[in-house]
């Protein structure tokens, strides 16, 4: 879907050198300041008042990092989340490529807000899927794993994945950094805080397909989609379009909006979940359920999450392997070999 290749493929934003009260060091500071605002990075909204989800640090969230991709060109930006493994960051795959099947990224760090400071670690390697498509409107297989240089702290949660196919109508807890604002208004500001909220998966993500106007062709079993409740039926966009009715969770409602792609959402704490589109109906003129008929994250738009637990073997495979030496060309030929299976599919 159109809406899908603005909303996350290019993933770039500016921050502070203080996270969570604490300074980073010189070398990560100068590193994350040279990202510049992009309206294409996919982050989440909230909504009620946006200072109600931030997340600190020691609650159970210093595992979801911030994640920076540098280019020939620019520095750009995702969130992940840490594996048992303790070396291995879950992610989205579009992360690392342009829309057309072209590899952008050069390095990679994770950075970790920990109750004792920040701290980055640099990539070794990086796997995506061989399915991803780089293409929303035919969407499959948009999940990476980022294999560190070094073992997280200990101070870092490890996060297991879930195996169940029982996530639709289930509470996703979802968190990320980035950009927030209210659902009636869209996303509307940045502050480089965490942030958590929830949503309930409404349908497998196949469902979209049924509505030409979404633009939106998912694979069975590739991804679980949900839809922005304010508690009216008008903006219930699974109920208005599908007849799938629920009006959501009230202020803990929360949506993908500019700023974490790759980002996890967490069922019973297993990560169910990858931060992956959002689209709304008629793109670029949004109408039926969308309150303000505009693509920006408010009520009555629709989000989809890459479904983890049809990539579980995939993911232990990945695990398993024994650890990386790391070579400067290793990220691009990874990325290369992940997409020789591919269909060229260009971006509309």
């Amino acid at each position: 879907m159109k809406i899908s290749h603005k909303a996350l493929v290019s993933l770039v934003i500016t921050l502070t050198t203080a996270i969570g009260g604490c300074l980073l060091n010189a070398e990560a500071a100068t590193f994350r300041n040279v990202r510049s605002i992009n309206e294409n990075r996919q982050r989440y909204i909230t909504a009620g008042d946006p200072a109600h989800s931030v997340v600190n640090v020691g609650t159970g969230f210093d595992g979801v990092v911030d994640l920076v991709i540098k280019t020939d060109s620019e520095t750009f930006g995702c969130s992940g989340s840490l594996l048992t493994s303790g070396r291995h960051i879950l992610t989205a795959a579009h992360c690392f490529t342009d829309g057309y099947q072209n590899v952008i990224a050069n390095s990679i760090q994770a950075f970790f807000d920990l109750p004792t400071g920040s701290t980055s670690i640099k990539s070794a390697n990086l796997f995506i899927h061989s399915d991803w498509t780089d293409n929303f409107s035919r969407i499959e297989g948009d999940i990476a794993i980022i294999e560190l240089v070094s073992e997280a702290p200990i101070a870092a949660e490890r996060y297991d994945i879930y195996r169940g196919t029982d996530e639709v109508g289930k509470i996703g807890v979802k968190v990320g950094y980035g950009y927030s604002g209210n659902g009636n208004e869209g996303n509307v500001s940045w502050d480089g805080l965490k942030r958590v909220g929830k949503n309930i998966y409404d349908a497998p993500g196949e469902i979209l397909s049924t509505l030409p106007q979404l633009d939106t062709f998912a694979f069975p079993g590739a991804v679980l989609a949900y839809d922005f409740d304010n508690g009216l039926a008008a903006n219930d966009a699974f109920g208005f379009h599908f007849g799938i009715s629920d009006t959501g969770l009230g202020l803990d409602e929360i949506n993908s909006a500019p700023g974490d792609s790759g980002g996890p959402t967490f069922i019973n704490g297993l990560i169910a979940g990858v931060t992956s589109f959002g689209t709304c109906y008629g793109y670029p003129n949004c109408s039926g359920s969308d309150i303000d008929s505009t693509l920006n994250s408010s009520f009555g738009e629709i989000s989809g999450d890459t479904r983890v637990s049809t990539y579980a073997n995939w993911i232990d495979s990945i695990l398993s392997r024994p650890a990386t030496v790391p070579e400067p060309s290793a990220i691009g030929a990874i990325l290369l070999a992940g997409f020789a299976a591919l269909r060229y599919r260009k971006r509309f």
